[in-house]
Order: structure tokens, then sequence, then C-alpha cells
């Protein structure tokens, strides 16, 4: 095996793995009850209004289980107080000047 076999090399992925037992878990979601599609709603609500307050154009983002994260409550809830922190130190760091 020469070296450069040694790195192109592809890994099996191990079906134990905490990765794979996450998508496995993702995808055997139970659907949402009512009250948690009101809250999710909710959620996505503020998660717009502070998309749009802070200027935001787009948003990529991934979960680490292969689900999407815009259909958690929490996930919303923990972007939109990442968007909120960031356009905060954005405006603070515009009007007081770069730290030193």
């Amino acid at each position: 095996m020469g070296l450069r076999s040694l790195f192109t090399r592809r890994r099996t992925p191990d079906s134990s793995s905490p990765a794979a037992l996450h998508r496995v878990q993702a995808a055997a979601r139970e659907p949402l009850t009512p009250a948690q599609l009101a809250d999710l709603a909710a959620a996505r609500t503020e998660f717009l209004r502070v998309a749009e307050e802070s200027g935001l154009k787009s948003l990529h983002a991934c979960s680490r289980d292969g689900s999407h994260w815009q259909d958690d409550p929490e996930s919303v809830r923990a972007m939109t107080a990442l968007i909120k922190d960031a356009h905060d130190t954005a405006e603070t760091t515009s009007e007081d000047g770069p730290h030193q």
C-alpha cells in the first residue's frame, strides 16, 4: 500500500458510531403535538423578527444528527439567540471602535 492510497482510502462508516445512532434517532422522531407545533410557530416568529431586525439576508446551518434545525423549537431559539448576540456585538463594536 503506497502513501497515496493510505491517505485517499475511505473508511467505512461504523453502524454503532454515535453519528450513526443520531441519524437513526432523527429519522425516528415522533410527530409534534399541537402544543409543540404552537411552540415551534412562536419560536419561528421570533427568529424571523430577529433576523429581519439584524439585517440577516441568508442563513445556512445544519445539525449534527441530520435532522432539520428549523423543526426543533430549542434549535430555533438557539439560532435566534446566536443572531441577537452577533448583531449586538457588531453594533457595540461599530459604536466603540475595535477593542485593543
